[in-house]
């Protein structure tokens, strides 16, 4: 037993110390250099904690005399007069963000009873979970991969999946908004690993456990973040499925198994969503209403096909901003549509709203171009394969469809097409990036050993596994450069000693 305990220790010692140097490259990030002192951008989620803590749904804080007196509250004309970025409603504020980071917010004052909970702590808990999930999930493909890829490209796949932008950037300006994103980023990327292992496992108990943790993680997300609703749904679903065609150990009957799996891949999910559902006929009247239509703030949403363009743009070409003064990069604000090629045919809708800093996936992370050849060396097999003599002649088969193997190229694809409805909104910003970058990462990571894996001689192996480290480090140092700018140039505000220091030392610019 003592044996065992050592060796686990020593299996588990590595991954552990990446998460602590993670961890304390991330407070560096957040605390501006400071470590102790961290700047609260916002506490939006604290204030909604203490209601709850209060027994009520709406926030402690009056809406404003003023407010409350006008006939249209909502009229962009009376914006002076808003409590920006609340829902007003029958004469309460409240929150129209998903609730879940405020419950864990309430549980958190309830039993440590510190000064608040700012959103801040809560972006930095949800960057640590998604760390954790996600370096876990590679490390389990690795080992349970056909031909496993040597351990620095599966060390580099994780220092890429921690460190790539947009991940130091948020942390820079990490307030609400970035609460509420990473709280469905972290969740999402722990259901994806409680999946994988429920999809792996040759045991029904164990499979239904990992199974409904899965579930539990995948309402989480939701109600942290609204719009991965019915991802998170097809993800649930998709999951038990999976689970349910594998052939396991000491099957019970068809029956009892298929019931079983289907409360273990439901029940915990439908219960967070049954929970959002009543909490907003509390506080808005109808079960189906978050706060959406009576929020003070600017622009409105608006959805249209013509903003695909400029939006795939934004997130996947746009460049940064150069210089030879440390950091080197950096994107600043009102310059997306500046920086459209003259030469691409790309015309701006008037109504699109992109003052906010964007920077394009493509140019400032290449090491998720790996995901685009994974796909089209894919797309090459499988043509090459039906054009052979003996290519199989049977038709579709949902025992080979719905294999092991295939569970998580799956439910990445499914993450990343829940962004969807976000390439064709009237508004772009760095942050929406996290709504389906962690998956793209995954994807090329996976991908990319699947390249690794099948090379036909060791000259394109080495090609590839240079090309594999070039664009991760590349990726890693383009994140870590952008982390010291943020929206708002975190270090230059709250820290410009430090910055100055490093400028002064790392200056690229030529000295006459």
């Amino acid at each position: 037993m003592l044996t065992r305990i050592r060796r686990a220790a020593r299996d588990a010692a590595p991954l552990v110390g990446l998460w602590i140097a993670v961890a304390v490259y991330y407070v560096f990030v957040i605390s501006a250099g400071h470590f102790t002192r961290w700047h609260i951008w916002s506490g939006f989620y604290d204030a909604q904690a203490q209601a709850l803590l209060e027994g009520h749904l709406y926030l402690s804080e009056a809406p404003s005399p003023a407010l409350m007196a006008l006939p249209n509250p909502y009229d962009i004309a009376n914006m002076p007069f808003w409590r920006w970025d609340h829902s007003y409603y029958q004469g309460h504020l409240y929150l129209y963000w998903g609730l879940v980071p405020a419950f864990i917010a309430a549980g958190i004052k309830a039993l440590f009873h510190p000064a608040g909970v700012p959103d801040n702590s809560l972006t930095f808990a949800f960057c640590i979970i998604r760390l954790i999930a996600g370096t876990l999930l590679i490390r389990d493909v690795a080992r349970n991969a056909a031909r496993r890829p040597p351990r620095w490209v599966v060390t580099l796949a994780m220092l890429v999946f921690a460190l790539a932008n947009p991940t130091p950037y948020t942390l820079a300006r990490a307030g609400i908004y970035e609460a509420a994103i990473m709280g469905g980023v972290a969740f999402m990327m722990a259901g994806l690993w409680f999946g994988y292992r429920a999809v792996i496992s040759r045991t029904d108990g164990v499979t239904a456990a990992w199974l409904a943790a899965a579930s539990l993680s995948f309402g989480l997300a939701g109600g942290s973040r609204l719009s991965l609703i019915p991802t998170v749904a097809a993800l649930a679903v998709l999951t038990g499925l999976w689970c349910w065609r594998q052939p396991r150990e000491g099957q019970a009957s068809a029956s009892r198994r298929l019931f079983a799996t289907a409360v273990a891949a439901l029940a915990p999910a439908g219960a967070i969503g049954i929970g959002l559902l009543i909490c907003n006929k509390l506080r808005f009247g109808a079960w189906t209403e978050f706060g959406r239509s009576y929020v003070m703030t600017y622009p409105y949403f608006l959805p249209g096909a013509r903003f695909l363009l400029p939006d795939s743009y934004a997130y996947a070409f746009a460049p940064p901003q150069w210089t030879c003064t440390f950091p080197y990069l950096s994107s600043a604000w009102n310059a997306l549509r500046p920086s459209t090629p003259s030469w691409l045919p790309l015309t701006w809708p008037p109504d699109h709203h992109s003052p906010e800093p964007t920077i394009g996936l493509l140019t400032i992370a290449p090491f998720i171009w790996l995901a685009l050849l994974a796909a089209l060396a894919a797309l090459w097999r499988a043509r090459v394969q039906r054009a052979s003599p003996d290519a199989p002649t049977s038709g579709f088969s949902w025992a080979a469809a719905t294999a092991r193997r295939n569970w998580l190229w799956v439910a990445l694809i499914v993450y990343v097409a829940g962004f969807g409805p976000f390439m064709i909104l009237n508004v772009t910003t760095m942050r929406y990036e996290h709504d389906f970058f962690s998956a793209v990462l995954l994807l090329a990571t996976f991908g990319a050993w699947r390249l690794l894996a099948t090379s036909s001689t060791p000259r394109a192996r080495r090609t590839l596994s240079w090309l594999y480290a070039i664009l991760a480090v590349t990726t890693i140092v383009a994140g870590v450069l952008l982390g010291f700018g943020g929206y708002f140039k975190h270090f230059e505000r709250h820290n410009p000693a430090l910055l100055h220091a490093l400028q002064s030392a790392l200056n690229l610019c030529h000295q006459s």
